[in-house]
């Protein structure tokens, strides 16, 4: 289909499938005249299972961090949710790893013939940037004076070249990493700055996938296991990178090898490989993966799917704000004191406080980028 019309020549896709596959052009979609012209632009359709996992990543999330700001970072039992999943999976790595394999998968399948053409190199990082950085900037320009004033010295040890760091979206990475033990990190997780190194890997990764994908994969596997075993990258990357290309291939996987792999992580979560708690979680994380994948393509609840696009489509913005409002709001609050009944009424009111806050930072971050294309645009 072209656009939100169908030109002469369009027919619509066929219905999403259990097991939903995504070939680039088959025998049930055929290209109207006008694109193949280059006249009418083509928007891809959007797809299900997608923002299903997006929004169960994003569910994870949104838990853990509540979990981890009621009970004192773990010093104290939990009162409403639990944080630990079976093979003993912490949460928050199931849903750190459930945003790589999408994240993957999301940027495989809307590349140029969905991994099978040239990429532009120059475009892609422009868009990439374009996507990250200005909601990133404009969510720290608002929270970082309201922590800077309600918690006076809170940045006193922090040293002012180390703003660079916020500039570049990796100020919560450099702390997680070591690299200092303070700098002005207010929004965002070390999660952002891994997902800008595997934005950078991404042309070379799917440059791979295109010739060689099965040398890709032994050799992201070489060279991913023992640096994230050494802890040269203070697991924070290199273990994703199989995660992040996992979500990649999985575009082009038919049936019999998503079951593979499947069957593959099962197995090998009984194995002395699933010693390592990180490697457990990616095997987990890539069998729920296909798993959620396969459900989505069953799902055909509007309601639901709705429901999903609305979290995907926000997933962001919740990133950057939902960590400030937790921390801030239970400031007050006497944590061993509190019962489970003030633990649901405090969970609902983080969860308005998170949606509130992050729609206003979409929409401002909209109007942002509009008024400034409006500022450079060359008057007529």
């Amino acid at each position: 289909m072209c656009g939100p019309r169908r030109c002469a020549g369009c027919r619509p896709c066929c219905p999403a499938r259990r097991w939903p596959s995504i070939p680039p052009d088959g025998p049930h979609r055929q290209k109207c005249p006008a694109q193949t012209k280059g006249e009418c632009p083509v928007k891809k359709q959007r797809l299900f299972y997608l923002d299903l996992i997006r929004a169960v990543a994003l569910v994870c999330i949104l838990v853990i961090h509540f979990n981890a700001a009621v009970t004192g970072y773990f010093t104290l039992p939990s009162k409403l949710f639990g944080s630990v999943l079976p093979f003993n999976i912490y949460l928050g790595d199931f849903g750190s790893s459930l945003f790589f394999m999408v994240s993957g998968a999301a940027l495989q399948y809307t590349s140029p013939g969905q991994g099978r053409e040239p990429l532009n190199l120059a475009r892609f990082y422009q868009k990439r940037a374009k996507a990250v950085y200005p909601m990133f900037w404009l969510a720290w320009c608002i929270f970082f004076p309201i922590r800077f004033v309600t918690k006076p010295g809170y940045y006193a040890a922090a040293k002012t070249p180390s703003l660079l760091l916020t500039v570049l979206g990796l100020d919560n990475f450099a702390q997680a990493a070591g690299w200092v033990t303070m700098d002005f990190a207010c929004v965002g997780e070390w999660f952002l700055g891994s997902i800008l190194f595997l934005y950078l890997l991404f042309p070379l990764l799917r440059w791979g996938l295109r010739k060689q994908p099965l040398l890709t994969w032994v050799v992201v596997l070489a060279a991913s296991l023992p640096v994230h075993y050494m802890g040269w990258d203070a697991r924070l990357v290199a273990i994703h990178i199989p995660e992040f290309l996992l979500g990649m291939a999985f575009v082009h996987w038919k049936r019999p090898a998503r079951l593979g792999v499947l069957a593959g992580c099962a197995v090998l979560l009984f194995t002395p490989a699933a010693a390592d708690g990180k490697v457990a979680c990616a095997l987990f994380s890539a069998a729920a993966f296909i798993l959620l994948a396969a459900l989505g393509g069953c799902i055909h609840w509007v309601p639901l799917q709705n429901a999903c696009a609305l979290l995907s489509k926000y997933s962001y913005a919740v990133f950057l704000t939902h960590h400030v409002i937790i921390l801030r709001l239970v400031d007050n609050f006497d944590l061993a004191a509190m019962t489970r009944r003030d633990t649901a009424l405090l969970f609902g009111v983080y969860l308005l406080a998170v949606a509130a806050a992050s729609a206003a930072l979409f929409r401002l971050d909209a109007w942002v980028r509009s008024s400034a294309v409006k500022l450079v645009a060359k008057p007529e």
